[in-house]
């Protein structure tokens, strides 16, 4: 980024920050702010000479930094909202007590227009909008309307002086503050769920009912008798919303659930819910109040897990020591190394033919039951994160990944071209309901 475009942003986002100041204060105490990031998710944060004192570029060490969700770093009011030439699409929220943050360059206007935001709610996309020359999030903490240092997690930024006596608040000439990388805490729940249908031009509309919006770090889905069920993991619970009632999202009463491993199945419309808890596999389902109840399949990888049913026996996938290990409800859940290596799964049954899909380093493989569970390269690569999905289309396998911040659909019909579905994402599930694919994004 230019020296002549950061004192072009200084200037607009001092106009900014200037709008509805209101006359100088006492601050209050300071609020517990967090990274604007995902839970867990690591960023470098850095300034620039001709910068400001205390402004923050913040860029994320995973991958791209566009379309990664940005999360309010604590609850607040919205303050401004709107475009700026310099400072392309921004929101201020205003946290009480003189304390404000302000959010520029976002991909897309701020999602949050108008009322009370929790601390850790979606309020946009990272973009490149307004005076900027690459993706990536700057961030400002004012009190009283005046610059001060960022704090995440109880902890300072470190990122203070841009070196420069020209640019305030400081005015001091020395040394530029170094970047750091920052792992976020930000954990209250997780980040809204966005439901995209592929009838509907895989336009994202927010999940939510009676209840609020569906939040969570984990999403599965199913479909049972025409009504669409949508699970997440909120705070190690999980959580139940049906589209028949307005998406109301009911606690199960099953909690303990570790990282983003969650799946689903519909049985004779009896639903089934795996988590781990513990290191183990648990299963949950509706006919028995949802007691969780420890399967014996242990050492398995927190970050996924799949299931599928067929000719009535329910299969478990999981990670293990970096291999994909198959369990069944027909084997007493004795769970056997498939050989395929990957951190990730999703599977589906195409006819009798039991089909997994498993990321390693990026890279997208198939294997099948009918083939040994050899490891076959879809030639899909650049995947970003965690996340895989799977549907089957009625004969046409579907994967889904997240690359570049955005939901990318590849169809086994079209040769796995790799193609972007234009949603913003960190994490995606998928199904297919009467020829309908849906896609569920946070």
């Amino acid at each position: 980024m230019s020296r002549t475009l950061l004192r072009a942003l200084s200037g607009v986002c001092a106009t900014l920050l200037a709008v509805g100041a209101g006359p100088a204060r006492a601050a209050g105490p300071m609020p517990f702010f967090q990274l604007p990031f995902a839970c867990g998710e690591t960023w470098r944060l850095a300034t620039y000479s001709g910068h400001d004192d205390y402004d923050i570029d913040m860029t994320f060490t995973g991958g791209g930094s566009s379309g990664r969700i940005i999360l309010a770093a604590a609850g607040g009011t919205v303050a401004a909202r709107g475009y700026g030439s310099g400072a392309g699409n921004y929101v201020t929220l205003d946290h009480g007590g003189g304390w404000r943050t302000t959010y520029m360059h976002m991909l897309q206007p701020a999602t949050v227009t108008s009322g009370w935001v929790d601390g850790g709610t979606p309020i946009g996309w990272v973009g490149s909008t307004g005076n900027s020359t690459g993706p990536h999030l700057h961030y400002e903490v004012t009190r009283d309307g005046g610059k001060t240092e960022a704090y995440f997690n109880g902890s300072p930024s470190g990122i203070t002086s841009d070196g420069s006596a020209s640019t305030g608040p400081i005015y001091v000439n020395g040394p530029v503050s170094a970047p750091r990388n920052v792992t976020s805490a930000n954990c209250n729940g997780g980040l809204q769920v966005f439901e995209a249908a592929s009838n509907n031009g895989w336009r994202a509309l927010g999940v939510g009912g009676g209840n609020g919006p569906v939040t969570g770090t984990a999403t599965a889905a199913i479909e049972v008798g025409g009504t669409k069920i949508l699970y997440t993991i909120k705070g190690g619970q999980v959580h139940e919303a049906a589209s028949s009632t307005g998406w109301l999202n009911l606690w199960t009463g099953i909690q303990g659930a570790q990282g983003a491993a969650l799946a689903a199945l519909n049985l004779d419309n009896v639903k089934y819910i795996y988590t781990v808890v513990g290191g183990y596999v648990h299963e949950a389902h509706s006919a028995n109040g949802w007691r969780n109840l420890n399967t014996g399949i242990g050492g398995v990888s927190s970050g996924s897990i799949s299931v599928i049913k067929l000719n009535g026996v329910k299969y478990i996938y999981s990670i293990v020591g970096g291999y994909v290990h198959e369990a069944s409800s027909a084997n007493g859940w004795r769970n056997l190394n498939t050989g395929v290596p990957g951190s990730a799964v999703s599977a589906i049954a195409v006819g009798n033919v039991k089909i997994l899909y498993v990321l390693n380093g990026g890279s997208v493989y198939e294997a099948a039951s009918n083939a040994g569970w050899a490891s076959v390269w879809t030639g899909i690569s650049g995947v970003s994160g965690g996340s895989i999905a799977a549907a089957n289309n009625n004969g046409e396998k579907l994967i889904y990944t997240v690359a570049g911040g955005y939901v990318h659909e590849a169809s086994s019909h079209m040769g796995w071209r790799n193609l972007s579905t234009g949603i913003p994402a960190s994490r995606a599930s998928a199904m297919a309901v009467s020829g309908v694919k849906y896609i569920y994004s946070n």
